[in-house]
């Protein structure tokens, strides 16, 4: 696919995908959700490539969806076929298979948000591992006061992130939520200053591509399968499997090889080798 608004480049292991509409402050479309899932795939697929960063080009994260169709923007009669899905006879939004892309990632995916991220342009990372924040970006779930309702996934991800009484209320009011209230909730993990975002996402993603990642998978569903779960006999049912997986794995054998012969892990080579 040519890209023509987003960028995909490699940043030492990093695949760093950058939203590239910095005259629209990065307004989404569904075009640029089609190559955005596209770069996804790309990084999914290249062994050079350890961990992914997304962020914006210009002041803006993604000011959410390009209005410029007006009305037509949200009429799912009339928008772009890329943009939605037929599941058992329904019109689905075709952002959902982006999140859920997203959501079974091989590799680690961080959000470096530098600047205004509204509606769209922040329920589209809530299904990132990881969210950064510039001490000036400014994030608002707007949908209330487009008559809408959040999407992408977002009424599962974000009460679970923040907890329900604060989803309620930023749903509701529609207000913007500074950087600190948001790392505060859990909604970001960390605040840095705007001229240090990308070096953080790309260095944080360096680290996370020396990780194994079959354990990085496997850590990721345990987290989010069991955050929730009632039933402790389903919760260490789920870790012992994921820990029979983890021991037949050639990154473990390599992490244990490394140990005793007191050296740093090769995982990259291990996950090369034959199981």
């Amino acid at each position: 696919m040519t890209y023509e608004q987003i960028t995909f480049e490699r940043r030492g292991r990093v695949g760093l995908v950058t939203l590239d509409r910095p005259q629209k402050l990065n307004a989404w479309t569904p075009r640029m959700m089609a190559e955005y899932r596209d770069a996804i795939e790309r990084a999914n697929a290249d062994p050079s490539i350890g961990a992914i960063v997304m962020t914006g080009a210009g002041r803006a994260f993604c000011a959410g969806a390009d209005l410029a169709k007006g009305g037509d923007t949200f009429n799912y009669e009339k928008r772009d076929a890329s943009a939605e899905i037929i599941v058992d006879g329904v019109r689905r939004d075709g952002g959902g298979r982006v999140v859920l892309r997203i959501f079974r990632s091989l590799k680690p995916v961080i959000a470096a948000i530098n600047g205004a991220a509204v509606g769209v342009g922040i329920t589209q990372v809530l299904p990132f591992d990881l969210r950064i924040a510039s001490e000036d970006a400014r994030i608002g779930f707007f949908f209330v006061r487009m008559g809408l309702v959040p999407e992408l996934g977002s009424s599962a991800f974000l009460p679970r992130l923040v907890g329900a009484g604060r989803a309620l209320e930023w749903c509701f009011t529609g207000r913007m939520i500074g950087a600190q209230e948001a790392r505060d909730a859990g909604l970001v993990t960390e605040v840095v200053a705007a001229g240090a975002l990308l070096d953080r996402a790309l260095a944080l993603g360096e680290e996370l591509s020396e990780r194994p990642l079959d354990a990085i998978g496997l850590i990721r569903s345990l987290l989010r399968d069991n955050a929730h779960e009632r039933d402790l006999r389903a919760v260490t049912r789920r870790e012992g499997e994921a820990l029979r997986q983890a021991y037949s794995s050639p990154e473990h054998r390599e992490a244990v090889k490394a140990f005793l012969e007191k050296r740093a892990p090769n995982f990259a080579a291990a996950r090369q080798s034959p199981r």
